[in-house]
């Protein structure tokens, strides 16, 4: 290791060595910003803190991203709210940010979602109606004409239900096996969350919140700070009404760690699901779900994909393709940072879908989308486009929000690996 090597920079090096067949390197140029602190924008809103983007794409080609964001410089202030904004050029440039609502607390964790159907923008979010800990009960806006104007909320999942702890959601739906089916992936935190997993939080970096935090309300006397899953809200009738699930149908998390900000992927030959979780451990976790969607398999650690306690997301799609001699295959895009302590570097690993049978010495593609790590590159979240165009919007800090779209030239040299 040379004097201007990083720790950082061999444990990257090694995981590549050992896991990637196909290393295609990051371009700045297929980078934009979707929303920059250095923008006029940013400045006149005085917004100092965006996380947590989200995309989708309308069937007239209008690319549309939503984020939290802040003036408090952190996260979890009562005046944390959500914005919006469009883009007519595949994300090369876009609209300055909307407020489609404010409310009473923090609003959390956007996830857009079109319906072809009805040419409708749903925008979900998590508002905080009891605690400074993220999430509170998951509510619904709906769009019809590209974010102009929004309905009033609906309340798709209270706080108080499952054993009454605050609801987070962080993932795109999943279009279910059944036409009619959708399934918005979400998670619960205690009440306590930013007490009892205070090493899992950045407080650090939320310095100004470590007062409030120690002294903010405790819920409810009926608040049950065990009750810690992930799962889905589904919907059968298309989006119109939503389900709670039961517990039975959730995962629960281990003593040792919580497994949040759960991705859940359809796949397309095998008629089942597979869902990726954050975890405490160092390793992205994994569960499996069959086609009655009554219940998830007991999560296990994926030993050669590491995780910094940060959000891994998986194409709610798997990616099916045929190789120049016909051979059909099937791949998860997969968002991660390939490290165990560090939000860097980031990039799409293109993968099979975790098989417990098989020894965990395959090797596939990786394409970075930001190759630097030593930097701090968090909460990406992966799309498709109607062209077939791969995204990746995430948290660039201390810039903002940021989208890469890699080149159909790169996909490409990644699957043929």
């Amino acid at each position: 290791m040379t004097a201007s090597t990083t720790h950082e920079d061999f444990e990257y090096a090694r995981w590549l060595d050992s896991n990637v067949s196909t290393l295609v390197k990051a371009d700045k140029k297929n980078a934009f910003e979707v929303f920059s602190f250095a923008s006029e924008n940013a400045k006149d809103a005085k917004i100092s803190y965006a996380h947590m983007g989200t995309m989708c794409e309308t069937k007239r080609g209008l690319f549309c991203a939503a984020f939290q964001c802040s003036t408090s410089g952190c996260e979890g202030k009562p005046g944390q709210h959500v914005r919006f904004c469009t883009s007519e050029d595949k994300c090369e440039t876009w609209t300055e940010t909307k407020v489609p609502m404010f409310g009473l607390n923090a609003l959390w964790s956007p996830v857009l979602h079109y319906l072809e159907q009805t040419d409708e923008i749903l925008l979900f979010y998590s508002e905080s109606r009891k605690q400074l800990s993220p999430g509170g009960d998951v509510k619904l806006i709906r769009t019809r004409d590209e974010g102009m104007s929004w309905s009033e909320p609906e309340t798709i999942l209270t706080h108080e239900s499952l054993g009454g702890v605050p609801k987070v959601i962080a993932n795109r739906v999943c279009q279910g096996l059944k036409e009619e089916c959708l399934r918005l992936p979400f998670w619960t935190e205690p009440t306590d969350s930013w007490l009892r997993y205070r090493q899992y939080h950045p407080m650090e970096e939320n310095a100004s919140l470590k007062k409030k935090v120690y002294h903010s309300p405790p819920g409810s006397r009926d608040d049950d700070s065990e009750s810690v899953y992930s799962g889905t809200i589904d919907s059968h009738d298309g989006g119109k009404t939503w389900e709670a699930p039961r517990i039975k149908q959730l995962v629960k998390f281990p003593e040792h760690t919580w497994l949040i900000e759960n991705s859940v992927l359809r796949s397309a030959l095998q008629n089942e699901y597979s869902m990726y979780m954050r975890s405490a451990t160092g390793e992205v976790w994994y569960s499996s779900g069959d086609d009655a969607q009554q219940y998830w398999s007991t999560p296990e650690p994926i030993p050669n994909l590491p995780n910094p306690n940060s959000k891994v997301s998986a194409n709610v799609d798997s990616f099916v393709y045929t190789t120049a001699n016909g051979e059909v295959k099937e791949r998860v895009v997969l968002a991660l940072n390939p490290s165990k302590t560090k939000r860097a570097p980031l990039g799409l690993y293109i993968c099979r879908a975790h098989n417990r049978e098989e020894s965990g010495n395959q090797k596939y593609p990786f394409i970075e989308v930001e190759g630097d790590p030593n930097g701090n590159f968090a909460y990406p979240t992966t799309f498709i486009a109607s062209d077939g165009s791969v995204f990746v919007i995430y948290t660039a800090w201390d810039v903002g929000i940021r989208v890469y779209r890699v080149p159909s030239l790169d996909l490409e040299t990644a699957l043929v690996s």
